[in-house]
């Protein structure tokens, strides 16, 4: 079992899967999982911690700048309070594309593993169920 795997890894019992991975690997992969957790969940929906969550990103009611502007610094916000792993947010709104309903964005940051520095890059996008779903990438 990894030691660079997320104690939430360790205790579902995923972190065999990371197994074989590098150390960067692994920790990219936990961070996405709890990115995806983090972003998919809505603001005021954790009693404890009442700053904790996002405001429903398929409900903001701006035109289409104002809203990828300010879903931007939600999420660069949220993720310097709640990731420590990552510092140096930066979160980018990709092109729509095809949907113009779609939201996407990179989020790219730095990770400290075993005393180096190394810069990630995440891509979310909004799935219509309201999950955020995160993967890793590396630059």
């Amino acid at each position: 079992m990894s030691h660079y795997s997320g104690f939430l890894e360790r205790l579902a019992g995923t972190a065999p899967l990371l197994a074989g991975r590098t150390p960067l690997a692994c920790v990219a992969a936990s961070v996405a999982t709890h990115l995806g957790n983090m972003l998919s969940t809505r603001a005021g929906s954790v009693q404890t911690l009442p700053d904790y969550g996002l405001p429903d990103l398929n409900d903001m009611r701006l035109s289409l700048h104002e809203s990828l502007s300010q879903a931007r610094f939600l999420i660069e916000r949220f993720i310097t309070a709640y990731e420590p792993r990552l510092s140096h947010v930066r979160v980018t709104a990709l092109p729509q594309g095809r949907d113009p309903l779609a939201l996407a964005f990179d989020i790219q940051g730095a990770l400290h593993i075993d005393g180096v520095v190394q810069v990630v890059v995440f891509s979310a996008s909004l799935a219509g169920n309201g999950r955020v779903e995160v993967t890793p990438g590396v630059c």
